[in-house]
C-alpha cells in the first residue's frame, strides 16, 4: 500500500508518543547527549589543542585557495591532486570523530581513528617515496582497472608500507614496536566486534544491572578516545606542510603557528609517559618523529 508523505509521517508519529510527548523517548537520548557533552568539555587542554589545530588547518586551506594557487606557474606533480584530498579527508574525519565522542559515543569515535591513522601512515610513506599514491589506490598507470587487481595491489602496498613504517623493517626499536603492536591490537578489539564496548554490558549480562543504552559518561572510555585523537591528530598535523607547493611557501607566521602546534601535540602525547608512566607516550613520539619527519618548511616533495 502506497502512502503519501503526510500519511507516512503520521503513521510513525502515532506509535512514537511517550507521556503525551511526540517522540518523547528520543528526547531522553538528546538530554543524555547534552549532559555527556558538558562533562566531556571539562578537558580544557585537550579542547584548546584540538580547536587550535582546527583553526590552523582551515587557515591553511584558505592560504592554498587565496594565496598559493594564484602564484603557481609551473605544473604541479601528478600526485599533488591526490595528496590534498587525502589529507583534507583525514582532517574532516578527525572533526567527525570528535563530534561523535563529545556527544556520548567515544568508542564509536575511537574506531574512526584507526582508519585515519592507516591513511596517515600510507600518505607519509608516499611522501617519502616508500611507495606512491597510485599504488596506495591500487592503480597501475596505463592499465585498465580490474577490481581484483586493484584489491591485490592495495593490500600488497598496505602490507609493504606497514612493515617499513611500524613493523620489523621500520628501524624502530623493539620496545617501541611492541608498544605500537598493543596500541594496534586495542583498535582491532573495537573495530572488529566492538569488544571494548561490550564490556559496558557486563552487568546486564550477569543479571545485576539494567541494559545500558543511553550515553553515560565514562572517564576511561573518553580518555581512550582523547589520547588516540591527539596522537593521530599529531600525525595529520605533521603532514600539513606538504600542502605547500614547491615554489610557493606559506608565510613565516604560518610556520610559527605550525611549530607551536607541533610542540603542543608532542607535549600532550608525551604526558602519558611523563605523568602516568605509560610507555605508549614515548613510543608515539618516536614513531611521529621518525616516520613523519616533516617540518614547517617541508614543501610537497614529489
Amino acid at each position: 500500500m502506497a502512502l503519501s508523505p503526510e500519511e507516512f509521517v503520521k503513521r510513525l508519529e502515532a506509535i512514537s508518543g511517550s507521556d503525551g510527548i511526540l517522540y518523547g523517548r528520543v528526547h531522553l537520548l538528546f538530554e543524555k547527549e547534552q549532559k555527556y557533552q558538558q562533562k566531556a568539555l571539562q578537558y580544557k587542554g585537550y579542547l584548546a589543542l584540538s580547536d587550535a589545530f582546527k583553526c590552523f588547518f582551515i587557515e591553511t586551506t584558505e592560504l592554498i585557495n587565496t594565496v598559493c594557487r594564484p602564484q603557481i606557474k609551473a605544473p604541479l606533480s601528478e600526485y599533488y591532486p591526490i595528496f590534498v584530498p587525502r589529507l583534507t579527508h583525514g582532517f574532516q574525519s578527525l572533526c567527525g570523530a570528535e563530534r561523535i565522542a563529545i556527544y556520548g559515543y567515544p568508542l564509536h569515535a575511537y574506531t574512526l581513528l584507526r582508519n585515519i591513522f592507516d591513511n596517515a601512515v600510507l600518505t607519509s610513506a608516499a611522501l617519502q617515496k616508500v611507495t606512491n599514491f597510485y599504488s596506495i589506490e591500487g592503480v597501475t598507470p596505463g592499465k585498465n582497472l580490474d577490481n581484483e587487481e586493484v584489491k591485490r595491489l592495495r593490500k600488497k602496498t598496505e602490507f609493504y608500507v606497514r612493515q617499513r613504517m611500524t613493523g620489523n623493517q621500520s628501524g624502530l626499536t623493539q620496545q617501541v614496536r611492541a608498544e605500537l603492536a598493543k596500541w594496534d591490537a586495542l583498535f582491532d578489539f573495537e573495530v572488529h566486534g566492538a569488544r571494548l564496548s561490550l564490556t559496558g554490558a557486563l552487568g546486564w549480562m550477569r543479571g545485576i544491572d539494567s541494559l545500558p543504552i543511553l550515553p553515560q559518561f565514562d572517564e576511561i572510555q573518553f580518555a581512550m578516545f582523547m589520547n588516540r585523537y591527539c596522537e593521530v591528530g599529531w600525525m595529520v598535523h605533521r603532514l600539513t606542510p606538504a600542502l605547500q607547493p614547491p615554489s610557493v611557501p606559506f608565510p613565516a607566521a604560518w610556520m610559527e603557528k605550525w611549530r607551536i602546534l607541533d610542540e603542543s601535540f608532542e607535549s600532550i602525547v608525551n604526558s602519558l609517559t611523563e605523568q602516568l608512566g605509560k610507555k605508549i607516550g614515548t613510543a608515539i613520539v618516536e614513531l611521529v618523529k621518525t616516520k613523519f619527519p616533516f617540518n614547517a618548511q617541508s614543501a610537497f616533495p614529489l
